[in-house]
């Protein structure tokens, strides 16, 4: 007897062998309102099926586990929507909580036929720590001006998405503002909906070297984000204020080897002018964190400074990539 077609389908691509599972299955009992299937597709090196079974039947879960050889995220996540029988598709990531009412709320967007797809934003599941909460505050105050919508926490029907071509089979980025696939469906005239109440909860770095990573693959997405628009005919959606922080990194690590030898003090005092620069540049989320967590100012002003060689880098990689026909 062939089961009952489940209305969604949560698609969760895992490519950490290391991954403890348990937030993300944990929130899956949460979950209310119709029915689902949950779909981890493993495409990391040295992901075990049996292990990642194990830990759903553990958790009480049912989980279908659809095991790939090592590919890029975005391929993965079209092998799941592929593989899945539900009407609509979820997307998240296996280091994710969903929230109880993630399917109601996505059900009630998605009933408007006219909307092509639903999301939401992350929060940080580890609050308590002051870096991640520093972290999450950031992505909040990004939040405010950029609406679309991300891999993190976002639906399509099944059809729709299928039809317009799913992810980027080559994406291998962060899904955390990886806007590629919703970008596209502006392009087509799309309408999507970004719902600031609706959110995931994910881990985030609690020391600076993983926040420093992070950052790198955020300025990486940026800049990626920023090329699919041009691409695409989408007007700008901002963004000069990092475009202008990553310029004055390459002043400051560029002037020294350029003046040195001939002017000296201007190798020394201009590059700290670019640096001292970055802070009139972040006036809006320092005076966002100082509204919303004050005991962390000291944190956000080293965060200013330090973010933006991460994010540079990741610019730069993401530049390389681009000459070199990747995304």
């Amino acid at each position: 007897m062939t089961p009952a077609q489940p209305e969604f389908s949560i698609i969760l691509p895992l490519a950490e062998p290391s991954l403890d599972l348990a937030l993300c299955l944990d929130s899956l009992a949460h979950l209310q309102g119709p029915e689902r299937e949950v779909l981890l597709v493993l495409h990391g090196p040295g992901c075990e099926p049996a292990l990642a079974q194990k830990q759903a039947a553990a958790a009480g879960e049912a989980v279908r586990v659809l095991a790939l050889a090592p590919c890029p995220a975005g391929a993965a996540r079209n092998f799941g929507a592929q593989q899945a029988r539900g009407r609509v598709l979820v997307f998240s990531q296996a280091d994710c909580a969903l929230p109880a009412e993630l399917l109601p709320r996505l059900a009630a967007h998605l009933a408007d036929p006219a909307l092509a797809g639903a999301g939401g934003a992350c929060r940080p599941a580890n609050p308590d720590h002051p870096l991640a909460r520093l972290a999450g505050l950031e992505m909040a105050f990004a939040r405010q001006a950029q609406t679309d919508l991300d891999t993190l926490c976002a639906a399509y029907r099944r059809a729709e998405f299928l039809a317009a071509g799913g992810f980027d089979p080559a994406d291998d980025a962060e899904g955390l503002e990886n806007y590629e696939f919703s970008l596209r469906l502006l392009a087509l005239r799309r309408e999507l909906i970004f719902d600031p109440e609706l959110y995931v909860k994910r881990p985030l770095p609690e020391a600076w070297n993983g926040y420093l990573r992070l950052a790198y693959h955020l300025g990486r997405n940026r800049f990626r984000n920023t090329l699919h628009r041009r691409r695409l005919g989408l007007p700008s959606a901002g963004g000069l204020g990092q475009q202008a922080q990553s310029l004055l990194i390459l002043l400051a690590l560029g002037l020294p080897f350029a003046l040195w030898p001939q002017h000296p003090d201007q190798a020394l005092t201009l590059p700290l002018l670019c640096l001292l620069l970055l802070y009139p540049l972040n006036r809006g989320f320092l005076k966002f964190v100082s509204g919303e967590a004050p005991e962390l100012m000291q944190r956000a002003l080293a965060l200013c400074l330090l973010r933006p060689f991460a994010a540079t880098a990741g610019l730069i990689r993401a530049a390389l990539d681009r000459m070199g026909g990747g995304g």
